[in-house]
């Protein structure tokens, strides 16, 4: 397992730090929260990222995947979430409105939404398929349950850090609204080859 540690660092970082729905929401959440009221949102992730790769590793994956009825239901469960985050940004306006976003989203919250995040459920499945050693299955389930939890908390702060940067200079209506308006296309763009891939 140690010869392949350098490679599953590497793996776990660029999955995490890569654009996608939990980034794009940890960037707003920084932004309007600050990174202190922005953390119950990040543990949030990093646990439904962990209980993925346990299910996976578990077989549950393999099931989910091989069935197109469970397949298709996390699929659009996961694309009606994202879009309506993503609504939730544009409601938003030129101001970082209280009313659509009183609080941050809670670690519950953001738990269960990565069972609905389809890029997440690819990124648990591939690496519990590549990263894992028949002779120390467990053990290396373990290892890399400890590389993404590492890995991803360190690269989804540097988005809600980057969402605070951003709030730095949000002093107007426009540009905040701006801020508001990218972040909610980006997630709708990340739902597209979602909705457009085949089984």
């Amino acid at each position: 397992m140690w010869t392949l540690l350098p490679s599953l660092i590497l793996f776990g970082t660029v999955m995490a730090i890569s654009p996608g729905p939990n980034n794009f929401l940890l960037a707003s959440s920084g932004a309007q929260f600050g990174f202190r009221q922005s953390l119950s949102h990040l543990l949030g992730i990093r646990l439904g990222i962990i209980g993925l790769v346990v299910l996976c590793a578990a077989g549950v994956g393999v099931l989910v995947q091989n069935s197109p009825f469970a397949y298709h239901a996390l699929k659009y469960l996961g694309v009606a979430y994202m879009s309506y985050l993503a609504v939730k940004l544009i409601l938003a306006g030129g101001q970082f409105e209280k009313r659509v976003a009183a609080t941050p989203l809670g670690w519950r919250q953001a738990a269960a939404f990565q069972l609905a995040n389809v890029k997440a459920w690819a990124s648990c499945l591939s690496v519990v398929a590549t990263y894992t050693i028949a002779g120390e299955y467990w053990w290396s389930v373990l290892s890399i349950v400890l590389v993404y939890t590492i890995t991803g908390f360190a690269a989804n702060s540097s988005w809600v850090c980057l969402g605070r940067v951003a709030a730095m200079v949000l002093n107007t209506s426009g540009r905040v609204r701006c801020f508001n308006y990218s972040l909610s296309a980006l997630t709708f763009a990340t739902i597209l080859p979602v909705l457009f891939q085949n089984q």
